[in-house]
């Protein structure tokens, strides 16, 4: 069975320009590309619906929302500021039909032509009740409703906006670092752009155009964005097909951070399920202290006692481990003498020869001590307080 970067590899487009060589006239239109996809080569699109979209983006969709009500937009800008002087030269959107997925590229063939450009996007934006971006929110679309106030242009955008960038850092920057759109297709969905024309040379290419009207290295820059949008179409299904079947991530540090973000948002049991996930495929310590604390919040005690001791037994984080346990039965368990029983060993292990003793360290020791010499007390007071 062809894998997913396979088909992004393999995928086909039926291309549908209006002509080879745009020739500029009088201004009564934009320049229009369409290129259409077949949507078999979006297997994960079946995996979409309104809960998980809402538990990936924080917000709700409408109920009954499908493919067809999609609609993907990523622009290509004469700089990279969002003030009044950067222009979208280049507009590509992508939706949805019965068979296609359909890509659209308005382009600016001189300013003249922006209000053109403004109007299909426009038109587009009022049509569809969802718009996803990568990173729409702070860049596109405040550059895009800039220029239509500046061009007196009303714009009637009222969609859901999901911008994938968001839920994409939250489950790969622990293992990624950088989440740009190159580095989630090459190391996400295993695209590799070849002969790829750089984002940072993309302004300056546009007004090299404008002078010597040389339209090849344009082509270049229309062949960035179709990808751009094609590849984000493929990431938005496929963050969908990872919330929905969390056992089919495989990397720890991806279902890790992915437990994280369901505890924020409030899912505890599909959070502990991706915790003891991660820690099987090699983030034991991380996941174990989460599921403790998890358990803690949740009342469970004992439960989270059992988790620690685990820890314990297999050298895990020895010393943080201790402190979690004193705490744990000190003031939930209530169990004096096993706090300062766990106390003792981590001042022991941080004791230890050869242990560098920075501020840090210092600083962990003297805390325990305190925590030691007021156990006793209490011990010795007969206090449970």
């Amino acid at each position: 069975m062809p894998s997913l970067s396979d088909k992004l590899r393999m995928i086909s487009a039926e291309h549908m320009a209006q002509s080879d060589m745009p020739k500029k006239t009088a201004s009564q239109d934009c320049y229009r590309v369409s290129e259409r996809y077949p949507i078999a080569s979006f297997p994960d699109a079946r995996h979409m619906n309104a809960d998980i979209l809402k538990e990936i983006y924080g917000f709700p969709f409408p109920v009954s929302v499908k493919m067809q009500d999609l609609l993907f937009l990523d622009t290509e800008t004469t700089g990279l500021s969002r003030g009044a002087g950067t222009v979208a030269f280049l507009v590509g959107i992508g939706y949805f039909t019965q068979d296609h997925f359909v890509v659209e590229q308005y382009l600016m063939r001189d300013y003249d032509e922006e209000l053109f450009v403004l109007q299909e996007v426009s038109r587009l934006l009022e049509a569809f009740p969802v718009l996803v971006t990568f990173n729409g929110r702070t860049f596109d679309m405040p550059v895009l409703q800039s220029r239509f106030l500046l061009n007196r242009f009303r714009d009637k955008y009222e969609s859901v906006h999901a911008d994938v960038l968001y839920p994409s850092r939250r489950l790969w920057k622990l293992r990624l670092g950088s989440c740009n759109l190159q580095t989630l297709e090459e190391s996400v969905l295993g695209v590799v752009r070849e002969g790829d024309i750089p984002g940072a040379m993309i302004p300056q290419t546009y007004f090299k155009y404008l002078e010597n009207r040389d339209f090849e290295p344009i082509r270049s820059i229309m062949a960035h964005n179709r990808q751009d949008i094609t590849s984000l179409a493929q990431l938005f299904f496929f963050l969908c097909r990872l919330h929905l079947k969390p056992e089919t991530i495989q990397a720890p540090e991806d279902l890790f951070s992915l437990a994280r973000t369901l505890n924020k948002r409030g899912d505890a049991l599909k959070a502990k399920k991706c915790f003891r996930l991660s820690a099987q495929g090699g983030l034991r310590p991380s996941a174990f202290h989460a599921l403790a604390e998890q358990e803690k919040r949740e009342g469970h005690a004992q439960r989270a006692a059992k988790l620690y001791t685990a820890m314990l037994s297999s050298s895990e984080d020895t010393a943080d481990v201790c402190v979690a346990l004193a705490k744990l039965y000190e003031h939930q368990l209530r169990d004096l003498s096993q706090a300062l029983l766990y106390t003792r060993q981590a001042l022991l292990i941080l004791s230890e020869p050869g242990l560098e003793a920075g501020e840090a360290v210092q600083s962990r020791r003297n805390a325990l001590q305190y925590r030691y010499a007021r156990l006793r007390r209490k011990i010795a007071g007969g206090s449970l307080g």
